[in-house]
């Protein structure tokens, strides 16, 4: 009791002193002091309410382009303070009777350490330590991530909290891409829409999350009809953005999250199929209609992906050479070059014999030639074991008849499942957003699990009927 009364007293003195320091930097460098100022405001969010933190990482997750200090960008300087904040609860977790990731989900956590433990080990015999040693201090804090959001996101509330704050983060990248459209008479890499990515391809990825989701909240929320609609904003936003981006995989992901969506949208099948085929007509009228020609001509003529299928024959040379271990994490620009004078004609070398050699462009590709086909699989592990939650979570609110949490655990399903096809053209493995994804599958099973054991569903005799159709 002494103790917490002098934490007490030391409190008010503790502020004042912040206060001065933040002052007097002021006067000095304003920038840096309104930084500080709301690194401490995030501090007390994150510790406070662990939820929101996560939340607020999320949504940093579609905002690359915000300006960094040295290596240390928004996202994570927030990350960090989250995952400070989830060891904090979780050292004190027994009093508090927190879920336990670890040891309610121990496949997953194995499949975690494994993929993990695996691209460490490949640093014995990486080319470059120090690239491999990079690639690892980014792959650490997004496989936390869900261990972190297992503990973070608790209830329905928590969910709906963080699911909307990546909606407005989609929206918002998408009205930077509207708002500055690229130039209609250039079409090159730097006059493609890429709102606050950074990047016309990985725009349009993260686009197919925010149209799904919003679909999502839209269908499934039966109050507040502001925030349904406000959701259902998202839909022609994000879709717009992806048009602009001029993306051809982010256009093959669009036709991927179709198909999925007849599969997996359940109760919604027709209604996201019919909404998904406005959007496709909608891009045909742009594209047909609207578009500039060099637009058109972009979209329609593959020209060997921009000399991207040179850089997955490069890929594929490394897995062939290198079928178990891989050439190393985080290694595969260091290789390529390597790879290049092997039969098979590579056109666009520049791409290699560069200061700065590209990526695979393609996730799973580059992962494999990083790796190995064991790193590839356990990958594949970990993303079905997600997805599988999600899944499974959807299943269990659609027998409690609870439309609103139903029609969540669908859509960020279906906007998985077409960020991963758009995956396939783009190098993404260590996209914030794709392992916040991730890591929402065995949170939201955990809490449809929970609601369940405290309230079970009423008989199927008492439920009304929902449809005819199966559902997956």
């Amino acid at each position: 009791m002494h103790t917490r009364t002098r934490a007490f007293e030391l409190l008010a003195p503790g502020i004042l002193a912040m206060a001065a320091v933040l002052g007097v930097l002021a006067a000095m460098q304003p920038a840096l002091a309104l930084a500080g100022a709301g690194g401490l405001v995030l501090a007390y969010v994150a510790f406070s309410d662990l939820a929101i933190g996560f939340a607020v990482l999320a949504f940093l997750s579609f905002v690359d382009t915000l300006p960094t200090s040295g290596s240390l960008s928004p996202a994570k300087a927030v990350g960090l303070l989250v995952a400070v904040a989830w060891l904090a609860r979780f050292s004190i977790g027994s009093e508090n009777n927190e879920r336990d990731f670890f040891a309610e989900h121990s496949h997953l956590t194995w499949l975690l350490v494994a993929f993990f433990g695996w691209a460490t080990l490949s640093l014995l015999w990486a080319p470059s330590t120090s690239a491999g040693t990079g690639a690892l201090t980014r792959y650490a804090p997004n496989i936390l991530l869900i261990p972190i959001a297992y503990t973070a996101v608790r209830t329905r509330r928590d969910m709906t909290i963080v699911i909307g704050a990546i909606i407005f983060g989609a929206m918002i990248a998408a009205a930077f891409a509207v708002l500055q459209p690229p130039d209609p008479e250039i079409v090159e890499e730097s006059a493609r829409a890429t709102g606050t990515i950074g990047d016309p391809n990985e725009l349009a990825s993260v686009l197919l999350v925010g149209l799904a989701l919003g679909a999502g909240f839209a269908f499934g929320r039966r109050r507040l009809p502001s925030l349904r609609l406000a959701a259902a904003l998202a839909v022609p936003l994000c879709a717009a953005g992806i048009f602009l981006s001029l993306s051809r995989g982010g256009l093959v992901a669009l036709g991927a999250l179709m198909v999925a969506g007849t599969i997996f949208a359940g109760r919604w099948r027709t209604a996201i199929t019919i909404l998904l085929a406005l959007v496709a007509v909608g891009g045909v009228v742009y594209f047909t209609q609207l578009a500039p020609l060099p637009a058109r001509e972009r979209v329609s003529a593959a020209k060997g992906g921009t000399g991207r299928t040179d850089l997955w024959t490069v890929a594929w040379r490394m897995v062939q050479a290198h079928p178990v271990d891989g050439v190393g994490v985080g290694n595969f620009p260091n290789s390529s070059a390597q790879y290049t004078l092997r039969p098979g004609v590579i056109q666009r070398t520049d791409l290699i014999f560069n200061q700065q050699p590209f990526v695979t462009h393609n996730t799973y590709l580059q992962i494999m030639a990083e790796t190995g086909i064991p790193g590839f699989l356990l990958f594949l592990g970990i993303i079905g074991s997600c997805m599988r939650w999600a899944l499974k979570a959807a299943h269990i609110w659609e027998r409690r008849n609870d439309r609103t949490m139903e029609a969540l655990a669908r859509a960020m399903f279906l906007g998985l499942c077409g960020m991963l096809v758009a995956d396939v053209f783009i190098s993404v493995m260590y996209s914030k957003l794709l392992w916040v994804l991730l890591a929402l599958g065995p949170a939201m099973y955990a809490i449809a699990r929970r609601e369940d054991a405290a309230e079970p569903a009423p008989p199927e005799s008492e439920q009304p009927m929902l449809s005819a159709a199966p559902s997956y």
